[in-house]
């Protein structure tokens, strides 16, 4: 396997981190994968309640736009442009393309089809500093959610295209 596939695959597996859509029986054995800590039934509440639920949103929340505090149309509108120029399609159920779970798919995406260009600039401009924002919110917080966003970053910065 090459170094762009393990990126791709390993992107995958942080979009079923990432997804609300994924099962929990499919999230748990994709945090083993990973290696994050623990397992994930010792973090399921503090998962839920820090990146899905909250009230008006989450603690750290998952859609770019909110947490980028961006426009939710324009950003929205990028993840399209790009999901076009991939060639990609939805099928199903989907969630909206700034969710981090489908933009982590995405990403994955545009280093499967090696566009070093497109993989920096979704990087560069929407990931990381969502990895910014979460790991401030979550330190500020004194979460133990913190070392997943810091694994996610890591895994970020060395993905090979």
């Amino acid at each position: 396997m090459t170094a762009s596939s393990e990126s791709a695959l390993q992107m995958i597996a942080w979009s079923r981190i990432w997804s609300p859509l994924v099962d929990e029986e499919m999230r748990a054995d994709t945090w083993q994968a990973l290696a994050l800590p623990d397992d994930y039934d010792t973090h399921k509440t503090d998962y839920w309640t820090c990146f899905h639920a909250g009230a008006p949103q989450p603690m750290v929340p998952l859609l770019l736009h909110a947490i980028l505090h961006r426009e939710g149309g324009g950003v929205r509108e990028d993840w399209l442009r790009v999901i076009s120029y991939l060639g990609l399609s939805w099928d199903g159920v989907h969630l909206p393309p700034d969710q981090l779970g489908a933009a982590c798919e995405i990403y994955a995406c545009a280093i499967d089809q090696a566009e070093p260009v497109l993989v920096e600039e979704l990087r560069s401009r929407y990931l990381l500093p969502w990895c910014d924002i979460a790991a401030d919110t979550l330190s500020k917080n004194q979460s133990a959610l913190l070392v997943l966003v810091d694994t996610f970053r890591q895994d970020l910065l060395d993905c090979t295209v």
